[in-house]
């Protein structure tokens, strides 16, 4: 009984932490383990201090997930309180990312709660499909999912790009189905192994399509000196599929003699009003 009781009571204690570092991944723990947390002196030394728009977000997002969580956030934003609920899950779930960060930042914290929650997640995304300070949902798809599978999760994981969404407007779309397990299975990776073949993805939107012709054979002509084995498919959204604004990048997975995968991702920084602000891709 007393192991019960001191059990609850830890469970029960606030976790204080100062600072917005590693924010997502601490709500994300808090959710996973039951135990509140107090988030104080969230950037007060910032010319903007506060959460940023994508942290409230996340924020709501979780709250989207959850039956019961309490949050509370004060008026300048440097504090953050969050009692975390039952992880739900469900159908019909959608939420709006701003354009600020990628899609993969709030798909990131889902992939941590989804396969824990009461009920398959099955939740509709909108936003950036693919931009700069993030991995790509390219790079998602084929990159993180597959780490699913060593923790036993497999089957009906279901991700789709409907539509592309390039900074700075977004109006990208996706939809990811992910099931409940009972049990996760312990992993164990220490051979990375030699890379075997290198797959790929060259987009573009609102775009000539013949960047992603270029970008595909400037990758060839590099990785084809040290293996044979390179492909790359040209993804060019027209119309309704290409968002709200102009982009191009390109996304690469290597698979290793293990089965084990790196990526790689360059997308261009394009300004508002079309030209072109960075070069990730001149390299």
């Amino acid at each position: 009984r007393w192991q019960a009781s001191a059990a609850a009571s830890a469970m029960g204690t606030t976790l204080r932490y100062d600072g917005g570092n590693f924010l997502r991944q601490r709500l994300c723990l808090s959710t996973i383990s039951g135990r509140p947390v107090t988030i104080t002196n969230i950037r007060v030394n910032d010319e903007r201090p506060g959460l940023r728009d994508y942290e409230a977000s996340f924020v709501r997002l979780l709250d989207k997930m959850c039956d019961g969580s309490e949050i509370s956030i004060d008026e300048t934003g440097t504090q953050l309180r969050y009692k975390p609920g039952q992880i739900l899950g469900g159908d019909g779930l959608m939420h709006t990312c701003p354009p600020s960060r990628c899609l993969t930042y709030f798909l990131e914290g889902l992939l941590l709660l989804a396969p824990l929650a009461k009920a398959p997640l099955s939740i509709r995304l909108k936003g950036v499909t693919n931009g700069v300070q993030d991995p790509s949902c390219d790079t998602f798809r084929t990159a993180t999912l597959p780490l699913l599978a060593k923790f036993g999760i497999s089957e009906q994981v279901v991700f789709k790009v409907l539509r592309r969404g390039a900074p700075p407007m977004g109006g990208g779309e996706v939809i990811f189905n992910c099931p409940i397990v009972k049990k996760i299975d312990p992993v164990e990776v220490l051979d990375e192994g030699k890379v075997k073949r290198v797959r790929g993805v060259a987009y573009t939107a609102r775009v000539s399509p013949q960047f992603a012709a270029r970008m595909v054979d400037a990758a060839r002509g590099v990785l084809n000196d040290f293996l044979p084995d390179v492909w790359i498919f040209s993804d060019s959204a027209k119309g309704a599929q290409s968002g709200e604004s102009p982009g191009y990048g390109l996304s690469l997975v290597s698979e290793s003699i293990t089965r084990c995968l790196k990526s790689a991702d360059a997308c261009a920084d394009i300004a508002a009003d079309g030209a072109e602000a960075g070069g990730q891709l001149d390299t």
